[in-house]
């Protein structure tokens, strides 16, 4: 082979090589999830949920006393924690008299806003028709528990390591009541679960027994 074209030839297989080794690369940074159909424990709406990540759904005896339903799918560890929850409150429940004072309740400090933590404006966006609201709030979490191997027993770190977050709310009007969406994240891990958390609200659906 002429060496004017093993040379054209051997730069543009590199060049092949680049590419491909990137798009592996983006693919990586950008997971593929699988989805389950998931039915609330109060069995007043379904959604679906990331598989393969753990559940915490509210107890029985919870929801009969603040008639709220919900779920909350988390996958990874405190370090690198990502969660996403779903909550539906009905008119009378005993934890947020209204949409607004949840938002009231979220969206600002309670008395004082706490070192590192930051909250976002709250803004419209439109959910399926539904005039919902939107916000972020910043901040720190705090290693509260480390095991003691000689112990063999969890005990309070002296000097506990510190994890920052983000939270994104979107909470939408709904029923006689309303529900909210949160995802909770790593700063860096946000955008490469943005689309599950996006795929758990699109597919919320309130179940015909539902009150």
């Amino acid at each position: 082979m002429d060496q004017k074209y093993f040379r054209i030839f051997s730069e543009a297989a590199a060049a092949l090589f680049i590419f491909a080794l990137a798009g592996a690369v983006f693919a990586q940074g950008v997971p593929e999830t699988s989805y389950v159909q998931y039915i609330s424990p109060g069995k007043n709406f379904r959604c679906l949920q990331p598989a393969g990540w753990s559940v915490l759904e509210s107890p029985e005896y919870s929801r009969e006393v603040t008639k709220a339903d919900g779920v909350e799918v988390y996958r990874g560890g405190l370090e690198d924690r990502v969660t996403i929850s779903v909550r539906y409150y009905p008119a009378g429940n005993q934890l947020h008299e209204n949409m607004e004072a949840y938002i009231r309740a979220h969206s600002r400090p309670v008395l004082v806003a706490l070192p590192e933590s930051s909250y976002g404006p709250v803004s419209d966006m439109d959910v399926k028709g539904a005039r919902a609201k939107t916000f972020t709030r910043n901040g720190i979490e705090f290693e509260s528990h480390v095991y003691n191997q000689r112990l063999g027993t969890y005990v309070e770190p002296l000097h506990p390591r510190r994890f920052p977050y983000t939270e994104k709310f979107i909470v939408v009007p709904a029923k006689s009541g309303f529900v909210a969406f949160r995802y909770k994240s790593r700063p860096d891990l946000t955008a490469q679960y943005e689309g599950a958390f996006r795929k758990v609200m699109e597919s919320f659906s309130f179940l015909e027994s539902a009150g």
